[in-house]
């Protein structure tokens, strides 16, 4: 599989992808210590909760409509959403004004452009990929959006607390590229596929009704669980993990005395430079085999590396526990999204999209009531909490998916598989 063998809109989307979650990943990070003490704790936490609603109802309505008037518009359409707000975020940022609502409000345009452009992009790559494209491309999504993660927190870092016009600027210049490259090299791709054998009825559903199909569609909601018991588990690293290596650890690593707060930077250094390094030659190495073994032996490597980062304080099991979860991930993610695109019917793909992104904000939530249950139950309890939403999540996903639908990755050229009714 070669970068260059991939559909046009392919290349250029994870390019784009790039550098949009470069954007995102350089202010809204920061965002929530800017309001913080613009604000208050209270108006910051308020505001930052309303941004996250507005952007998931406006992701369900836009998976709706991509899959009525195309793909294309939507996301050209978000993209000057996002060239708008950015412009005004710099010029409420600069040396001429200094506004903070007009930045909290030009920040919730870009909440709103990134809620429609998701679920978008992503049913466009189902579009022009084959299944035997997917786990590849998958793959090289996740190394392009951690290493768009690292250099924008490096970006928001070093530049939203001493200059933010510079900053976003910067970041405006990119969203005005990418609007352009959107308007002159991306082709609509929702043509692709005929709608012939589709009810009429179906084509003119109403939003509530596309979303109650959704909601009935037993395998696809099974598929939904396991993808928030697997995330949530993810969101626990920043959260109960962090907080207990800052309470409970502490050691020599190499004759240097470290900190819990040092030893959990380790860890995610870890994870980043092992993405980087490896996660591509990872993914194609995994095509050659099925993705029901490698969606198996991904999910216990995932789960006993969280497991173990819950409960151990010796430096070189945490260390192992790190690269053990982070080749797990390399394996699981890219798969999972593979097995997602195959299930999702083609006359819904967007809608099916969007409320697959709903997976992670449920996990989300998931990880901050993990912190409040962290502070009551002992870390080896933490540990068997972890590996049974492991476990669980590794049972769902096998269980909603049938036997047809975990093909070798070297087989089968469809560009996607029906959802059984």
């Amino acid at each position: 599989m070669k970068y260059s063998a991939l559909h046009r809109n392919i290349r250029i989307r994870i390019i784009t992808d790039f550098f949009t979650d470069l954007t995102q990943k350089s202010i809204l990070p920061f965002m929530a210590i800017y309001l913080s003490v613009r604000l208050g704790a209270s108006w910051a936490g308020l505001l930052l909760t309303a941004n996250i609603l507005l952007s998931m109802l406006v992701s369900l309505g836009a998976g709706y409509w991509s899959d009525r008037i195309g793909r294309k518009k939507l996301m050209v359409s978000a993209q000057c959403i996002q060239v708008f707000a950015l412009f005004w975020m710099a010029a409420a940022n600069s040396p001429w004004l200094d506004s903070v609502w007009l930045t909290c409000i030009m920040f919730t345009f870009s909440s709103v452009s990134s809620g429609v452009s998701i679920p978008v992009a992503n049913a466009m790559i189902v579009d022009v990929s084959s299944e035997r494209e997917r786990q590849y491309v998958y793959g090289l999504q996740y190394w392009t959006t951690n290493v768009a993660i690292t250099f924008g927190a490096l970006m928001g870092g070093l530049l939203f607390e001493t200059n933010r016009f510079l900053l976003f600027g910067l970041v405006l210049a990119e969203s005005v590229a990418t609007l352009a490259i959107l308007v002159t090299l991306i082709h609509e791709t929702m043509e692709t596929h005929s709608h012939s054998n589709v009810p009429v009825s179906r084509k003119r559903s109403s939003m509530f009704s596309t979303y109650g199909d959704v909601l009935r569609n037993r395998r696809f909601m099974t598929f939904f669980a396991a993808t928030v018991l697997a995330v949530a588990l993810e969101f626990q690293l920043d959260k109960y993990i962090a907080v207990r290596l800052k309470n409970e650890f502490s050691a020599q690593l190499f004759q240097w005395d470290i900190t819990g707060l040092q030893m959990f930077s380790f860890v995610l250094a870890i994870n980043t430079v092992l993405v980087a390094l490896i996660a591509l030659p990872f993914s194609k190495w995994m095509l050659r085999y099925s993705s029901r073994s490698v969606m198996t032996v991904g999910m216990v490597l995932y789960t006993l590396g969280f497991a173990l980062l819950a409960v151990s304080n010796w430096a070189m099991l945490l260390i192992a526990a790190a690269v053990v979860y982070t080749i797990g991930e390399l394996m699981y993610s890219p798969v999972q999204k593979v097995l997602l695109a195959g299930m999702i019917p083609d006359t819904n793909r967007a809608a099916y999209m969007a409320a697959d992104s709903m997976s992670y904000n449920a996990a989300a939530l998931m990880g901050s009531i993990g912190l409040s249950i962290g502070a009551i139950l002992p870390s080896y309890a933490m540990a068997c909490l972890y590996l049974l939403m492991g476990l669980g999540a590794l049972c769902l996903f096998r269980s909603s998916l049938d036997r047809q639908t975990f093909t070798s990755g070297n087989s089968g050229n469809s560009s996607s598989g029906t959802m059984a009714s």
